[in-house]
C-alpha cells in the first residue's frame, strides 16, 4: 500500500488517503432454490448473478466465494439430475440468433450513456420518490429510442446489451420506489429509517405484474 500511495505523492505516515464513493455491484440476482434452478425449466443461476437467499440487504465480499464455489457446484449437479434433453449441434434445431451490422450506431451509444448517467445521478447512493419518477420517464425515453433502432433492422451485441440494460434499470427502479424505507445500500433520503414490519424480506421483481406500483414488487420470505 505505501509503494502504490508513493506513486502518486503520498506518505502513509504523513498523508491522508483520498477516498471516494464507487459503485459496487448490486445485492441480489435472478431468484433460485438452493441447487441454482429458477422459475425457467433447463436455465440456471449461480454465483453473483444468482439471488440464493444467503445475502441481505448488503452483499459480503467472502459470501462471493460461497456463491460461486458451494451453489457453482450445487448447480452442476442440479443439472445433470435433472436430465434435460440434449439436442445435437448439428441437428439445425438450436436457435441461432441473426447478428449482422445495425443503423444508428452512434444514436445507440447516446441511448447507453443516457441511461447509465440517470441511473447514477437518480437511482445511486442516495434515492427519493421524485427522482425515481424522473428516472422512469428517462428510461422510458431511452427504451423506446432503442426498440426504435431495434426496429429498423439488424442486431449486435452492443444492442442486445443496451436492451438488457434497459430491463435491468426498470427492475431497479420500481424496486426501490416499492420499498418505502433504507435498509443496507438502499438509502431513501425521503424514508430515512429501516421499516422491518413491512420489509423485512426480500423484494422480487416479476415482468408478469409489472404494472404498477406496488404491484410490480412483491415482497416474500424465502
Amino acid at each position: 500500500i505505501s509503494a502504490f500511495l508513493a506513486q502518486h505523492s503520498l506518505d502513509l505516515a504523513r498523508d491522508l488517503i483520498p477516498v471516494l464513493p464507487a459503485a459496487h455491484y448490486l445485492m441480489g440476482g435472478i431468484k433460485t432454490d438452493l441447487d441454482g434452478r429458477t422459475t425457467v425449466p433447463g436455465l440456471y443461476a449461480a454465483g453473483e448473478a444468482a439471488c440464493t437467499g444467503v445475502h441481505g440487504a448488503n452483499r459480503l465480499a467472502s459470501n462471493s466465494l460461497l456463491e460461486g464455489l458451494v451453489f457453482g457446484a450445487r448447480a452442476a449437479r442440479a443439472m445433470l439430475s435433472d436430465k434435460f434433453e440434449t439436442v445435437p449441434a448439428d441437428s439445425g434445431a438450436l436457435l441461432k440468433p441473426s447478428f449482422g451490422p445495425i443503423r444508428d450506431e452512434e444514436l445507440l451509444e447516446v441511448f447507453v450513456t443516457k441511461l447509465r448517467r440517470m441511473m447514477w445521478s437518480h437511482a445511486g447512493l442516495l434515492r427519493d420518490s421524485s427522482n425515481l419518477l424522473d428516472a422512469q420517464e428517462i428510461l422510458s425515453e431511452c427504451e423506446n429510442g432503442i426498440e426504435h433502432i431495434a426496429q429498423r433492422g439488424g442486431m449486435n451485441r452492443r444492442l442486445a446489451e443496451a436492451r438488457s440494460l434497459c430491463r435491468i434499470a426498470a427492475a431497479i427502479l420500481h424496486s426501490a420506489l416499492a420499498r418505502t424505507e433504507s435498509r443496507g445500500a438502499h438509502f431513501r433520503t425521503d424514508f430515512p429509517t429501516r421499516d422491518d414490519e413491512h420489509f423485512a424480506e426480500h423484494s422480487i421483481f416479476s415482468l408478469q405484474n409489472a404494472v404498477g406500483l406496488p404491484d410490480a414488487v412483491r415482497t416474500e420470505r424465502w
